[in-house]
């Protein structure tokens, strides 16, 4: 099976956010997709209000997320820098190391930046 990685590095709350998450799902669906939020990107999936900003949230997308073969990765630093804790997230994910992220970025077939 391919190995494709989504990397979301920024505005977690953008139309590009959103974007990432419906192709990455939609790859799921006959690939292995390894999505891994850092820096910024990981409040994407903290528990927040998108209607206080006026945009849809994630929630539709995220409850086919366990359908589709897609692993949701945060790198562990950047959720410490921002005292995140995994009580924090609306789905499980795995905190993982830049060393990790390397070697899933590594094995992998095509990267996605967002």
């Amino acid at each position: 099976m391919r190995k494709v990685v989504f990397l979301l590095k920024g505005d977690p709350f953008s139309w590009k956010a959103h974007e990432a998450f419906r192709v990455g799902m939609a790859i799921g669906i006959n690939s292995e997709v390894s999505f891994v939020l850092i820096k910024d990107g990981v409040y994407a999936l903290t528990r927040w209000y998108p209607e206080k900003l006026e945009i849809h949230g994630f929630d539709k997308l995220l409850e086919n997320i366990d359908y589709v073969n897609v692993k949701l990765y945060v790198e562990d630093a950047s959720a410490e820098e921002r005292g995140l804790k995994e009580a924090d997230f609306v789905k499980n994910v795995s905190f993982i190391s830049a060393d990790e992220i390397k070697e899933i970025i590594r094995n992998a077939e095509a990267v996605f930046v967002w």
